[in-house]
């Protein structure tokens, strides 16, 4: 935990702009819309960053409240909405608290996994939906290079997932998949690299040749392309709308 703590106190400053998925507009309102049919209510974002997911459901209309492990992280976020700092495993709220919970990009750092999933059980409201997504490979055929490319990057990094494996994550205890949605983003390898300050040149380097330098049928499948000197490529997403299983 304390590893991950310094790895994104020191990316805090940078975060918000350091890839295209934190932002991007289509891949947030996608996470709204996989809220739906509760209409406005109130939300938790899990493990919230500097709050991107969350500020745009309070522009939404919903009432949302966070958490982050990171103290930058969370200052951030609480700029647009209440953020608390604490650990995923230890959600500060009452049973039944909320219509919503989403949990973005985290699931592999957490130290206990099921224990946070447990938690989104606990705090949301019967008939309530869990909104869980990560990107993964998009098939077998990238999946051991895009893992070799992750390992690199994060040192941090728990478990390699796929949607399958994700899946069923999430659905051994607590929850029971209602709807998937999938969704490419286009990324910018090059600024993504140059946006982590945790990561020495040398490493930055290297994850930026692995994507450039892919072999096939990776290259194919996440499109990469070098243009001006910076390295592209598509992220598949995935996002999970799930119910509890005792509803």
């Amino acid at each position: 935990m304390k590893k991950v703590i310094n790895q994104f106190t020191t990316r805090a400053e940078t975060y918000s702009a350091s890839a295209n998925w934190i932002s991007d507009q289509n891949l947030i309102q996608e996470h709204i819309a996989a809220a739906s049919p509760r209409g406005n209510g109130n939300v938790l974002e899990l493990c919230c960053g500097t709050g991107m997911v969350g500020r745009n459901f309070a522009a939404a209309g919903w009432h949302v409240c966070g958490i982050d492990l990171t103290k930058g992280m969370a200052e951030e976020a609480n700029r647009f909405f209440p953020c608390i700092c604490s650990p995923a495993e230890q959600v500060p709220f009452l049973d039944g608290a909320f219509d919503v919970v989403v949990l973005r990009q985290a699931y592999f750092l957490l130290e206990d996994g099921q224990k946070v999933l447990e938690q989104a059980h606990r705090v949301l409201k019967p008939g309530g939906v869990f909104v869980f997504s990560q990107t993964v490979p998009f098939s077998s055929e990238d999946s051991p290079w895009l893992e070799h490319i992750h390992r690199t990057k994060q040192a941090q990094l728990r478990e390699f997932f796929t949607e399958e494996s994700l899946k069923q994550q999430l659905e051994q205890d607590f929850f029971r998949v209602r709807e998937v949605r999938r969704l490419p983003v286009r990324e910018n390898i090059t600024r993504w690299m140059a946006l982590a300050p945790e990561q020495t040149p040398e490493q930055q380097a290297e994850v930026c040749r692995l994507v450039a330098e892919a072999p096939e049928p990776y290259h194919s499948i996440h499109k990469v392309e070098v243009v001006d000197g910076e390295v592209l490529e598509d992220w598949n997403w995935i996002i999970f709308s799930a119910v509890r299983k005792s509803d």
